[in-house]
């Protein structure tokens, strides 16, 4: 497959022949002609070019477009406790809309902020992917692991939700009810693309044994919720890989200068 710049630079990427391999090439054949809804914050070095308090004003304008009212002050302040209220507002008001999409992802932009790397690059199809999305099938899970090489073409966890560890990592409230409804194992295949733009260790700085001692409490019902047999820090923050570039520094050099990617072609 190949990704197409506006400039018409591509970037080669090489699927193998796995079953999720197999899987994303006939998804891929469906949506070789649909122009990616690239969006500005798509690229990994957005952030890189915006402070904090300009971050918050984008979070504004685009709640904004969905009638929702931010308090700036406690953005400004990072209160996880607000941060999860609009989040659901997000969750209880989401109708399909790709205006919600748009305030959702700037809501873990502000999350995230002070953790952002500028390790990988997604191409996300949005809602314009919906009718190609596939429940999820546990060979394509087999192989998951959480170290990753620059280049690697991969998938990973990718619901309208948060994990597990998010949930905890939040201080959202200790209510199995509510962290069924919220915190999700791997459910769907969604046709997004992530490539590693540098090496990647997916448990660097994740506090591993402190998530455990809390998650050891829960961890029963909500797997009994889900129907799934286990569900832990591996399967939380596991990618699995199905292809490789050998392009990347070609890739790396088109975001920096804001080449738009419209379209992957087989």
């Amino acid at each position: 497959m190949k990704l197409i710049f506006s400039n018409n630079q591509a970037v080669e990427l090489d699927i193998d022949n796995s079953p999720l391999g197999i899987t994303y090439q006939k998804i891929y054949k469906n949506l070789s002609k649909v122009p990616i809804p690239f969006r500005s914050w798509d690229n990994p070095y957005y952030t890189t070019n915006l402070t904090y308090p300009e971050l918050v004003e984008q979070l504004v304008k685009y709640a904004q477009q969905v009638l929702v009212d931010i308090d700036r002050s406690k953005c400004l302040v990072q209160d996880q406790q607000y941060f999860n209220h609009v989040h659901k507002i997000y969750e209880q008001n989401y109708n399909g809309n790709p205006a919600w999409l748009d305030f959702h992802e700037h809501i873990h932009m502000c999350e995230m902020y002070f953790e952002k790397t500028n390790d990988l690059f997604c191409i996300d199809y949005r809602e314009k992917a919906g009718l190609l999305e596939k429940s999820m099938d546990p060979q394509w899970l087999s192989n998951i692991q959480t170290t990753i090489q620059a280049g690697d073409v991969y998938v990973q966890w990718s619901e309208l939700g948060k994990t597990p560890y998010h949930y905890w990592k939040n201080n959202e409230p200790n209510d199995i009810e509510r962290m069924c409804k919220l915190a999700k194992p791997w459910l769907k295949l969604r046709p997004k693309i992530y490539i590693a733009l540098n090496d990647m260790d997916k448990l660097k700085n994740i506090q591993c044994d402190k998530f455990s001692a809390w998650w050891k409490d829960y961890q029963h019902e909500w797997t009994e919720y889900w129907n799934i047999p286990s569900w832990n820090i591996d399967n939380i923050f596991g990618v699995s890989v199905f292809g490789k570039t050998t392009q990347i520094e070609l890739l790396k050099q088109q975001l920096k200068n804001n080449a738009v990617p419209v379209k992957v072609t087989l």
